[in-house]
C-alpha cells in the first residue's frame, strides 16, 4: 500500500517529465563552418534535443558561411523540417563584421537559431511558452559608413625554434585593402615571408634561406546575377621558384550557372582569363632563358553542392601558353562529405595535376641539400594528393549533454 501511494505521489512528476520530453524538438545540427559553437548551443538552447543522426531529427539545421565585404562573415541558416514538420522549410541570413568577438558571433547564432525554431515550437504545443520582444531603437537611427565599404588589414608573425642540432626562424608580414559592394570588388594585398633554417650533421653545418614577396590585386565588375568580368595583376619574387621579378596582368570573364546569391548552397561557375607576363629569373632556366615575355590563357569550371546528405566540391582547370600549346597544365580537385547511411559517413579529398608549363625551373642539377631542404623548385610532370576517411557511430541517438570535467 505504501509503494502504491508513493507511486501515485510521483505520478505527476513522471507525467510532467514525459510531457517535457515530448515537447522537445529533436534537431540535427549540421554545421559546415568553423564557427559552429556546438557546446555553447547545447548549454543555452532550450526545449530541443540534439541527435547525432539526421534521420531521427524533427529539424535538420544546416549552417553555412562565406566572406562578406567587410572581411567578416555572412551566415546562412537552413531549417528543414522532417516527419510531422516536413512542410516547415525556412532560411535566415545574418552578417558579422571582421572585428566582432567570438562571444558576439555565438550570441547572434543562438538568436537566429531560436528565431528559426519558433514555428516548430509553436506546432509542438509551446505557443504559450514563447515570448517575442522587438527592439526598434537601432532601426530609428541613421547609420553611415565613414569608410565607404573600405577595409584595411595589416599584420605580421615571427617565430623561432631550435635545439642543439637544428634552428629555425620565420618572419612574415602582410597588408591589404579591399572594397566590396553588391556587384563590384576591389582588393590589393602584399605578403612577405622569410625563413632561415640551420642543421648540424656530423659537425657539418647546413644553412637554408628562403624568401618570397608577393603583390596581388584585382578589380571585379558584376553585370548581373550570372555574369562578371575583371582585371588582375600580380608581382612575385621567390628564390624557391627562381623568380627575381615576375609581373603578370590579365583580364577575365565569368559565368555562374546559378545566381550568385545561392553560392553558399550550390554553385557552378565557368571562369576564363587571358593575359601576359614578364619574368626575370635568378638563374638560367631549363629553356635557356634569363628573362622572357609571354602570353597565357586559363579556363576553370568549379562547383559545390550542399544537401542534407552531405556536400561535394569539385573543380577542373586548364592553362596554356599561347606561343606553344604544348606548355600547359591540367588540374582536378574533388572533395566530398557524404552520409551514406544511419551513422555511416564517408569523407574524401583528392587532387591531381599534369604539369607541362614549368618554364621557371632553373637549369642544372640540384645538390642533395638543395633538394632535401626544398631550396629550389624541382621539375615534375605531375602533382597529387588524396585523403579518405570512413566513420561509423552507433548507440544513443541523443547528443545534447555537455560534460567539461577534466
Amino acid at each position: 500500500m505504501k509503494i502504491t501511494l508513493f507511486g501515485l505521489l510521483l505520478l505527476p512528476v513522471w507525467l510532467s517529465n514525459a510531457q517535457a520530453a515530448k515537447q522537445k524538438i529533436k534537431i540535427f545540427y549540421d554545421c559546415q563552418t568553423v564557427y559552429c559553437e556546438t557546446t555553447y548551443l547545447k548549454q543555452n538552447l532550450e526545449a530541443v534535443e540534439f541527435v547525432r543522426d539526421r534521420n531521427f531529427a524533427d529539424v535538420h539545421i544546416i549552417i553555412l558561411s562565406e566572406r562578406n565585404g567587410s572581411g567578416g562573415k555572412v551566415f546562412h541558416l537552413h531549417f528543414m523540417g522532417q516527419k510531422d514538420y516536413e512542410n516547415l522549410q525556412q532560411k535566415y541570413d545574418f552578417s558579422v563584421g571582421a572585428d566582432v568577438t567570438r562571444e558576439q558571433i555565438r550570441q547572434k547564432l543562438l538568436k537566429y537559431i531560436k528565431l528559426g525554431l519558433i514555428p516548430y515550437w509553436y506546432r509542438n504545443g509551446l505557443a504559450d511558452k514563447i515570448s517575442i520582444r522587438l527592439n526598434l531603437e537601432q532601426e530609428n537611427k541613421t547609420t553611415t559608413d565613414k569608410w565607404h565599404h573600405w577595409v584595411f588589414k595589416i599584420g605580421g608573425n615571427a617565430w623561432l625554434y631550435g635545439d642543439s642540432n637544428t634552428g629555425m626562424q620565420n618572419l612574415s608580414g602582410y597588408s591589404s585593402a579591399s572594397k566590396v559592394d553588391e556587384k563590384n570588388k576591389f582588393a590589393f594585398g602584399i605578403q612577405y615571408n622569410s625563413r632561415h633554417r640551420r642543421y648540424t650533421y656530423n659537425e657539418r653545418i647546413i644553412k637554408s634561406v628562403s624568401e618570397s614577396f608577393n603583390i596581388n590585386t584585382y578589380r571585379i565588375w558584376g553585370i548581373d546575377q550570372h555574369w562578371s568580368y575583371g582585371i588582375f595583376g600580380r608581382f612575385r619574387h621567390s628564390k624557391y621558384r627562381n623568380y627575381a621579378q615576375s609581373y603578370n596582368a590579365s583580364v577575365g570573364l565569368e559565368y555562374s550557372f546559378f545566381p550568385y546569391k545561392e553560392s553558399a548552397s550550390r554553385s557552378l561557375v565557368l571562369t576564363s582569363k587571358i593575359g601576359g607576363f614578364y619574368n626575370h629569373y635568378f638563374e638560367k632556366t631549363v629553356y635557356n632563358k634569363t628573362e622572357e615575355t609571354l602570353w597565357n590563357a586559363e579556363v576553370e569550371l568549379s562547383g559545390n553542392l550542399v544537401k542534407k546528405w552531405g556536400s561535394i566540391d569539385a573543380s577542373i582547370d586548364y592553362t596554356t601558353f599561347l606561343h606553344n600549346f604544348k606548355l600547359n597544365s591540367v588540374g582536378f580537385n574533388l572533395g566530398t562529405r557524404l552520409r551514406i547511411a544511419k551513422g555511416l559517413s564517408f569523407n574524401t579529398s583528392a587532387g591531381y595535376s599534369i604539369q607541362h608549363d614549368q618554364i621557371n625551373i632553373a637549369a642544372g642539377n640540384l645538390s642533395l641539400e638543395e633538394t632535401l631542404l626544398m631550396q629550389k623548385e624541382l621539375q615534375s610532370g605531375y602533382e597529387y594528393f588524396m585523403s579518405v576517411g570512413l566513420s561509423y557511430s552507433f548507440g544513443s541517438i541523443y547528443n545534447s549533454i555537455v560534460n567539461p570535467r577534466f
